[in-house]
């Protein structure tokens, strides 16, 4: 049946190989045309593709419900702050230079986001209501902006720089044409305005020709951002204030690596390079102090901006590399320019379909215009699709020009054609289709990343596939045999100098030279199969053994994933060095009891759980209603009339506390009590895990207590810790799932394309000794790079290493055992397989090192860049993304390993022993 098939196939395409052109040409161009562009419908970030039952999950539909619109879900914090020395009045000059800038930007988002609510103009009471509270927050920034400005320059006026004025430098004088034109929209302090428009004027004469009107301004950088905190805020400003450091807090709503942080976080990096050139470069350097003042920027919105930037540098330079590194080694292999064209346009033909009809089946799946799609792209996603199209495209299309190239020996052009496609269908369907379902899989996953990615690289990888199956050899059928220029392959004879040229059924001497060494392996595999069986299995076992008491060392810090160098590492560096991370990242708690309960109850039940809180190991500080900032431990004594009492009671009126800690919608109102628990030590460490786990297992005991105040409550945690615990537990388990779904598929691949269960068995034992090995060898190399800063391989390493070397590893025993089937068909099994050893040897090896260098390539933004300044060639930085880093060598040492270590010596080794034990050995590997 399967031959009928790869028969039929191969005389359609060879015999309407101008129909087959026709059509890819039309497919690309439509499909390229009309699909949206890759950015525009991917997705990102980890913590939002849990499954719904997860506590975390279900607490952020809570609090989105309870508190509707208000709910900052990241943030970027920004650190002035030296080393160890006190901040003096020059640094706090730089500080008030970036805090009007924020300031004054905020006030622009809250004015426009209240146009977007409604406003048209007139008194502030008179707007829609949701509007109005923007409208009193812009009113209020653009104050604070200009009382900062005011202050600023009085202390920067005798270091103002020789440089025309702007709307931003020397003074601030767009704040003030802005607060101009907002109070007389709101009906405002006529002469404020009139004394506000005057000095605006008098800083920037044509500011009402340079001023865009607000509603037309871009602000769509900063459209997320709700509030801004800092240290000048008179009530919280000792919250965010060390003797050394000083701090400005941005609540944003969007996720933390949603894809709008990519602008939001270059943008903030604009004004932190406004402020380092203008002020900050112009105070003057300490005497004897050899530290400097540093203002970086880190939170959860930074590293998330930050890693979703490393991502698309990663895909910047994994594409570009990927391409090149193809180009230099056909042109090496083939020494035939129309060798090289006929794989490059296949595969990018192959990209192009591929990509675009995912894309728009994924915005269809968006749109809801296919009810039961559902298909979710990732901005690394396009990394594995490409690498894995053009190392797997071109290794397909290796092995058909090999074939074709020995047909070619024998046969007129039509006929060898279609020999050839006909002779590596099967090898090629069975190849690609181990890789296909061994990647489709990970559709059983739980977690959301796993769950679509997969599935999606395995369909790209069939339309590639197809590619490969009939437009590659309709492109060299119209070629026609010049495609071998300047060699020459005719039925004749053959005289080509190809790396890759195979031996013909004639004894030329030249082919004999291309396939001597393969020759001389296949004796030696053959007279000791024992000896390189047990040989090889023990070298391998040995780095497999390290590599599987190590599988589970993996870390779930996202802030790891990034370059020590990178802005947002910095940033937490300066944090931690004078704050506690855990007061940036608090563990939030919802208590949701069963039936309302009047406000003030709540309050006194929630001051009796703030106590049981405090004594859990662990907890610092414990924030609710009566105390908003934890300052005030149980055991801390606080009189009626002292000044803490009053910082008390400012702290409960301040906007940060209304309507933080109790909900006024419907549903949860007087039903929902919310506070937030600053654990010590790292969020991401495991041992921060372990406490919070504890809490959350001491707040449902206390829910199930029916003696309890609050007996009968639902408990959820959120913030960073529990987002963790949640991912872990998950994605552990996901991968115990499809490992055993990876393997089960593999193996019936192979058993359906080799019908042969021991041989089948063997293989799938030979890649995971090569996945554990690789895994082994890949901890102990990155040991050795980061040193002391090495936490662990990424947490998704193991998984995608485990799937794709599985999946792709099989291609070259397939490719071996199937021509060793072949083989024997005609002669015995010593003689078949070694000549299937030395017919494949080169063909496989060049296959091995495409499909190497491809994932190699996805290390390119380690050393890229580098590599360009060496060379004089200017290019933007790119920021290091580890994960991919470390998957791309992974990757790729595990091909070689399989290419040069399994397939040469495991593999052939076992055929052996086997041909040997059977009593008829032609018959030890039958179809």
């Amino acid at each position: 049946m399967l031959a009928d098939f790869t028969e039929r196939l191969a005389r359609f395409v060879t015999e309407r190989w101008r129909l087959m052109l026709a059509l890819w040409i039309t497919a690309t161009v439509v499909l390229f045309a009309t699909a949206p562009h890759w950015k525009d419908i991917a997705y990102d970030g980890d913590f939002e593709y849990l499954p719904e039952r997860m506590t975390t999950v279900a607490s952020a539909r809570i609090l989105d419900e309870a508190f509707p619109g208000d709910r900052a879900r990241s943030q970027i914090v920004i650190v002035l702050g030296r080393k160890a020395t006190p901040l003096d009045k020059n640094d706090l000059m730089v500080g008030d230079d970036l805090l009007r800038r924020l300031h004054h930007r905020f006030g622009e988002v809250c004015w426009q986001r209240a146009i977007t609510l409604g406003y048209t103009g007139g008194a502030i009471e008179q707007a829609p209501e949701p509007a109005q509270r923007w409208l009193t927050r812009a009113l209020e920034s653009l104050d604070h902006c200009i009382a900062v400005d005011q202050r600023f320059y009085e202390r920067f006026a005798d270091s103002v720089p020789d440089l025309p004025p702007t709307l931003t430098q020397p003074r601030m004088a767009i704040a003030y044409f802005d607060r101009a034109n907002l109070l007389r929209q709101i009906g405002g302090d006529d002469q404020q305005a009139s004394n506000d428009d005057r000095d605006a004027r008098i800083l920037v004469p044509d500011i009402e020709t340079l001023a865009i009107p607000i509603a037309q301004r871009d602000l769509t950088a900063w459209a997320s951002l709700l509030d801004l905190l800092s240290w000048d805020d008179a009530v919280l400003g000792s919250l965010l204030t060390k003797p050394s450091a000083r701090l400005a807090v941005m609540q944003l709503s969007s996720e933390l690596a949603a894809t709008e942080n990519i602008n939001t976080v270059e943008s903030v990096g604009e004004i932190l390079d406004q402020v380092r050139s203008y002020s900050l470069a112009r105070i003057p350097e300490r005497e004897g102090r050899a530290e400097h003042l540093e203002l970086e920027m880190t939170g959860s919105a930074a590293i998330g901006g930050e890693t979703l930037i490393a991502s698309r540098d990663a895909i910047r330079y994994t594409e570009s590399i990927t391409v090149i590194m193809i180009l230099l080694i056909l042109t090496l292999v083939y020494r035939a320019p129309l060798l090289v064209a006929v794989p490059m346009v296949s595969i990018g033909v192959a990209v192009v379909v591929s990509t675009s009809m995912v894309a728009t089946l994924t915005q269809w799946s968006i749109e809801g215009v296919v009810p039961w799609l559902d298909i979710r792209v990732f901005t690394t996603s396009r990394i594995f699709i490409v690498v894995i199209l053009f190392g797997a495209g071109t290794d397909y299309c290796l092995f058909l020009i090999s074939r074709l190239r020995e047909e070619a020996a024998l046969a007129e052009w039509p006929v060898a054609c279609r020999r050839a496609l006909r002779g590596v269908t099967s090898a090629l369907l069975g190849s690609a289709l181990t890789t296909v379902f061994g990647l489709g899989t990970l559709w059983f996953a739980q977690f959301g990343k796993y769950h679509y990615t997969g599935p999606i690289i395995a369909i790209c990888l069939l339309v590639g596939l197809v590619v490969c199956l009939t437009l590659a050899p309709a492109l060299l059928r119209a070629l026609g045999p010049r495609v071998f220029w300047p060699n020459v392959v005719t039925p004749d004879e053959t005289t080509t100098r190809s790396l890759l040229s195979v031996a013909s059924d004639s004894d030329s001497k030249a082919a004999r030279r291309s396939s001597g060494l393969w020759e001389w392996i296949a004796i030696v595999l053959t007279r000791r199969p024992l000896t390189a069986f047990l040989l090889g299995i023990v070298v391998l076992a040995v780095p497999g053994w390290y590599g599987w008491i190590h599988e589970d060392s993996v870390t779930y810090n996202l802030s790891s994933q990034l370059d020590t160098d990178a802005p947002s590492r910095r940033g937490y560096r300066l944090l931690s060095d004078h704050f506690k991370i855990g007061e940036i990242n608090p563990v939030t708690i919802l208590m949701v009891r069963p039936e309302d309960e009047p406000r003030e109850i709540l309050k006194k039940q929630l001051k009796s759980l703030s106590d049981l809180l405090y004594a859990q190991p662990g907890v610092v500080a414990v924030r609710t209603p009566n105390d908003p900032l934890g300052d005030f431990p149980p055991d801390r004594e606080m009189g009626l009339l002292s000044s803490d009492a009053w910082k008390r009671r400012a702290l409960q009126q301040h906007r940060v506390a209304q309507n933080y800690f109790f909900s006024n919608s419907t549903r949860f109102q007087d039903r929902l009590a919310r506070l937030d628990v600053i654990i010590e030590g790292d969020p991401f460490a495991l041992k921060t895990q372990t406490l919070v786990s504890q809490i959350g297992q001491t707040l449902n005991e206390i829910a199930r207590d029916p003696n309890s105040d609050w007996a009968g409550s639902s408990v959820y945690l959120a913030g960073t810790t529990p987002s963790i615990i949640d991912l872990r537990t998950v994605t552990i388990a996901d991968n115990q799932r499809i490992k055993i779904a990876v393997v089960l598929a593999v193996l019936l691949v192979l058993i359906a394309v080799i019908r042969r269960l021991g041989l089948c068995l063997y293989l799938i034992f030979t890649v995971l000794l090569s996945y554990y090995a690789t895994l082994g060898l890949t901890v102990l190399f990155f040991r050795g790079i980061y040193a002391d800063q090495y936490v662990g391989l990424d947490w998704k390493l193991p998984l995608f290493l485990f799937v794709i070397l599985v999946a792709v590893g099989q291609d070259y025993n397939v490719y071996l055992v199937t021509r060793i089937v072949e083989e024997q068909r005609k002669s015995g099994w010593l003689s078949a397989l070694r000549h299937a050893v030395s017919r494949t040897g080169g063909i496989i090896t060049a296959c091995g090192m495409v499909m190497a260098a491809t994932f190699f390539s996805m290390t390119a933004s380690a050393w890229m860049p580098g590599l360009l300044h060496l060379l004089g060639i200017e290019s933007d930085a790119a920021i290091g993304l580890r994960g991919i880093i470390e998957l791309g060598f992974a990757l790729g040492l595990g091909v070689l390993i399989d290419t040069f270590y399994v397939r040469t010596i495991l593999v052939p080794s076992f055929v052996a022993l086997m041909g040997r034990w059977k009593p008829k050995p032609t018959k030890a590997i039958d179809r």
